[in-house]
């Protein structure tokens, strides 16, 4: 998570490009060189533009149950592009053998599953009275979840935001969220968190080594509608293993930087909030349980 008052600007490349050549690369310089060549490769393009907005019951029973909900269509100039949205159900939790036994399928056509670990900085929520603010370790470190997540296009109007259309489109979620002591009524009708109008930007990689290679994603949410400043900046990267694996040299790059990321890009860091999906969650459902 980034300091949003970092990017009062209007999202452009420009912005985010400053960002990756004035703070982004000089972490990426402290991994050393490749062969006498500099690990960081490309630069940020024209940004994709999405409106996102996150789902639950009025009892934040999928949030319990460590799922999100997310609706997210294409737009430009805020204005959606497609008809239909693409819908995703994620299970996240820290467990990966919760995760990886658990079955997600879609029930459209285009449904796709994906499985990943999540790996965040190493931070709790200040369990103080009305503070914010996320407390760390004194020596940074890491924090890993494990997500499936399934992905599909599909009618999202009014009728199908109960829990039993959710249902229709996810046909095991009753029994993934069985396990809670609450009644599962399809009648159910889903609420939303606020609408998001979303910009990523992406093109900007790091050469980790053994051909693993991590992208970047700069990821600007604005809740209000100007573009003036963010409520939500993140900057993340990901990459793909190879056969089931990743180098050790590589995989102490890539915690390395994510380390490094921490702590040389100062306060371009947020130190109030810990994840931007909770932000995005409605009423009460992204607060954490006392």
């Amino acid at each position: 998570m980034l300091n949003p008052d970092r990017f009062r600007k209007t999202p452009s490349e420009i912005v985010a490009n400053t960002f990756w050549q004035e703070r982004l690369k000089p972490v990426i310089q402290t991994l050393g060189s490749r062969d006498d060549e500099a690990r960081h490769d490309g630069r940020f393009g024209a940004p994709s533009e999405r409106i996102v907005r996150f789902w639950d019951a009025p009892n934040c029973l999928l949030t319990q149950s460590d799922f999100a909900l997310r609706e997210r269509v294409p737009a430009e100039n805020g204005m959606p592009t497609a008809e239909r949205p693409e819908i995703t159900l994620k299970l996240r939790m820290p467990d990966l053998f919760v995760v990886a036994a658990t079955a997600l399928p879609g029930s459209n056509e285009d449904a796709r599953t994906t499985f990943e670990e999540d790996i965040a900085p190493l931070e709790v929520d200040d369990p103080q009275p009305d503070r914010s603010s996320v407390i760390v370790p004194l020596k940074r470190s890491i924090r890993s979840r494990f997500s499936l997540s399934t992905t599909q296009t599909a009618e999202w109007g009014e009728s199908q935001r109960t829990l039993g259309g959710l249902q229709s489109l996810f046909p095991t979620l009753r029994n993934n969220v069985g396990s809670l002591q609450t009644e599962f009524r399809p009648s159910t009708e889903l609420v939303c968190g606020p609408s998001i109008h979303e910009f990523v930007f992406k093109g900007a990689r790091v050469k980790l080594g053994g051909d693993i290679v991590g992208k970047f994603a700069l990821t600007l949410w604005y809740f209000g509608p100007t573009h003036s400043t963010p409520t939500v900046a993140e900057i993340s990267f990901k990459c793909a293993i190879t056969n089931g694996d990743m180098p050790g040299k590589a995989a102490r790059r890539a915690l390395a930087l994510f380390v490094g990321m921490q702590t040389d890009l100062g306060n371009w860091v947020n130190s109030e909030h810990s994840s931007k999906t909770a932000l995005a969650l409605p009423g009460d459902c992204g607060r954490p349980v006392e």
